[in-house]
This record gives structure tokens, sequence and C-alpha cells, in this order.
């Protein structure tokens, strides 16, 4: 990210750190997700890898909407440097925040786990349709925990901790695929998600850990009211942010065909690529930006130079990822070598999400709770109406539609508060 400047990041982030080395984990992430992608599509049928893929959206999709308000209050103590001024730290704050997330989706899981058993008893016909979903449910309170602290990691500049503990779920994946016996069922490669979540939590432990140092007795002292009150009310607001995220999958899940879950599963995670390099060209390109500074105190040009940087650096990775797109999707075959529509309205999102980040880390700090959650609540309404209303006819091409409509709306937006709130800083004394 380009933008710590004005937000401020974590202290550690102006470290001096080796570039390419960062640049070769990147790029090892990103040679495992294609990996992983490929061999699934390749042992399995199209049908067969677009079930397995809504294991994916129950999973992810579900943990989103379960931390996404504590993911606010956590990004605003970070990016805002609130530690000074609340008394607490980053690692307590994160550890507490941690644990109720935790909890949230642990007692979901319980639910679907009750729901399963009644549903094996009920119908039988079933059976194999929950076994292969049985390891995601399982895996809701790993990924819920993993992911959390990647936005954390992500709020502080430390986004190549993302990248990192995405290797073990990868990871995970291609190994089931070469040692599974031929015709091996679906579950097999479900269970290999879960362990690979499993690993990917603990990893996820481990580079918080390092990033917010502090102690198991610190985290364990109760942190105000105020603060809870504070995530709390950002409930709503979390939840229209993860409808706008997951919504589009989650209404192709359940109403398309498999086969369109598959290939826009196939295009998606190939698109993802771009979250995968953006932070680190911005970073090794614009390393100045790493200073620390208050938001109150930045002045409104700054925030243009890092739009524009950011502008440039969105465009200069996701133009050759566009150009190689018909080479990319013929890599995996068909039939996802016809989706060439749907990745670049995919890319064209990444590149809006990646322009746009300086805005929303800014939106961030100023916080204007009713601006907001205006532009996220009319962002998920539309969102779900135009991937409902087109599910049924074009399938993957309406859900990508619907994620590169909502992108636009919260970028768009975030960038015209931002530039609201630099205008009105710049003119009081």
């Amino acid at each position: 990210m380009i933008n710590a400047a004005v937000v401020g990041g974590d202290g550690s982030t102006t470290k001096e750190h080796s570039w390419i080395w960062e640049l070769l984990l990147r790029l090892l992430g990103a040679v495992l997700q294609i990996a992983a992608t490929w061999t699934l599509v390749n042992v399995l049928t199209p049908e067969d890898t677009g079930v397995y893929f809504r294991g994916f959206v129950i999973t992810l999709g579900l943990s989103t909407l379960l931390r996404a308000k504590y993911e606010i209050q956590m990004a605003q103590h970070i990016i805002g440097r609130h530690a000074a001024l609340s008394g607490i730290a980053n690692g307590v704050l994160l550890m507490q925040l941690a644990r109720r997330v935790l909890l949230r989706s642990s007692v979901l899981c319980a639910v679907l786990l009750v729901v399963t058993a009644d549903l094996d008893i009920q119908a039988p016909q079933l059976q194999q349709v929950l076994q292969t979903y049985f390891p995601f449910v399982l895996a809701l309170p790993l990924v819920s925990l993993s992911s959390f602290i990647g936005e954390a990691l992500r709020a502080a500049n430390r986004t190549l901790g993302i990248v990192v503990a995405a290797y073990a779920v990868n990871v995970s994946i291609v190994l089931a695929v070469q040692l599974a016996p031929p015709g091996a069922s679906l579950a097999l490669y479900s269970w290999a998600f879960f362990l690979g979540s499993l690993v990917a939590a603990g990893v996820a432990v481990a580079l918080a850990w390092h990033a917010f140092p502090t102690t198991l007795a610190e985290g364990s002292r109760p942190i105000c009211r105020e603060m809870l009150q504070a995530a709390d009310s950002r409930e709503l607001i979390g939840l229209a942010r993860g409808l706008m995220l997951w919504g589009p999958l989650g209404i192709l899940a359940i109403w398309a065909p498999a086969l369109q879950m598959a290939q826009y599963a196939v295009a998606a995670r190939t698109a993802l690529l771009v979250d995968f390099f953006l932070p680190a060209l911005n970073l090794t390109g614009s390393r100045e930006t790493l200073l620390a500074a208050k938001p109150i105190c930045a002045p409104r040009r700054l925030l243009f130079r890092q739009l524009a940087a950011a502008l440039v650096y969105s465009s200069v990775l996701v133009a050759p990822l566009l150009a190689l797109a018909p080479a990319t999707l013929a890599f995996f075959g068909n039939p996802y070598d016809s989706q060439l529509t749907v990745y670049v309205l995919l890319l064209a999102g990444q590149w809006a999400n990646g322009v746009g980040r300086p805005a929303v880390r800014h939106a961030v700090v100023d916080w204007d709770a009713r601006r907001i959650g205006l532009s996220v609540g009319s962002g998920a309404l539309a969102v779900v109406l135009v991937c409902a209303l087109g599910v049924a006819k074009y399938g993957a091409l309406a859900a990508a539609v619907a994620s590169l409509t909502g992108a636009l709306i919260l970028n768009l937006r975030a960038i015209s508060l931002a530039l609201r709130n630099r205008s009105v800083g710049s003119a009081t004394p």
C-alpha cells in the first residue's frame, strides 16, 4: 500500500527490508495459487470443481460476515494510531477482538454441524454433498481467525503476511491432488482445505505476534466497554461490506449451475494475483510514503500524490495481465478459456480496488458513519440486485458485473469522501 504517510501505520513498517526477497515470496504465493487452481481443475470435472468451490464460498463468505465489524474497528485503531490515545496497544486489541471472532465463528460452526447431522439423517441422498462440505464448516473458525489477523496486518502495511499464510492452503491442495488415488472423492480435497486452514491460522497467529508484540497477560486484560460498543456500532456497515464482497458469489453458488460456479472461481482466483503484487510494487516504488504522519496534518496534495501513484501502479500491473488474459485462461483449458469477459471484469475490479485503496484508508480514519453507511449500503444493494437479476440468464458474467459495480461504487465514494475531508481540513486553522 502507498498510503501509510497520511493515515499512519504500525511503527515497524518503517524498518528496512529486502524488497527483492519480498517480491520473491509474493511470486511464490502467486505460483502456488495458480498451481492449486490448475491441479484441481485438471483432476476434477467442471461440475465437481463447482461443487468444491461452493465450499470456499460457505467458509470465506460466512467468515467475512462474522468478523466484519471487528476488522473495521481494528483497522481504525492501527491506521489512525489510536493506541497512543486510548492506551490500548495494537497487540492487546487484536488479541481481544480475535477471541470474539473465534467465539462467534465457533458458535456458528456448531450450529451448522447440528444442521448437517440432522440433514444426514433426514435426507440420506445428500450424504455425499454433506461429506464434501463438512470440512469446510469445520474450517470456519480457522479461516475467520486467519482472515481477521490478515486484515490487521494489511492495515499495518504488512500485506506479505496474508500471502505467506495462503501458502498453507494452496500447498495442501496441491499435495492432496498429487497424492490422492485415482477416483478419490471430493471429501478428500475438502479435508486438504481444512488442514491447510489449520496451518494458515497458526502462521497468521505467529506473524501477528511478531508484528504486534504483546504478552498473554496483557492480552487477557479486559478492554474498555466503549471500544466494544464502537465495534458493535459498525455491525451493519460490516455486514454491507461483506455482502459487497461475497454477495455475487453467494448468489452464484445458490442459483447458478455448478459449471458456472467453477468458471467464475477459476477466473476470480487468477485475478486475485493483482492483490498479491500491487502492495509490493507500491512499497518498493514509493518507499518514502512509509514515513509516519498524523492524518489530521496531511495536506491535500499528498492525497492527490498517493491517488496518482496508486493509479500508476495499478495500471502498470493490470495492463500486462489484460494483455495475457487469453493465454492465461487457455492454460486452464476448456471450459474455463471461454470466460475471457468474466476474467477481464474481475481484473477491472481489482484495478479499482488498487486505485482507491489510499482513499479507503482515509475514510477509515476520518470516520463518518452516516456517509460511509450510505455508500457501503447502496453499494451492497446494487451488487445484490445486479447479480440476482442477471444470474439466471448470464450466470458468472452477472456475478462479475456485480463485483465490478461494487468495487467502483465503494472506491469512487471513498475518493469523494477523502477529497471532501481534505478540503475541509485544509480550510481549518
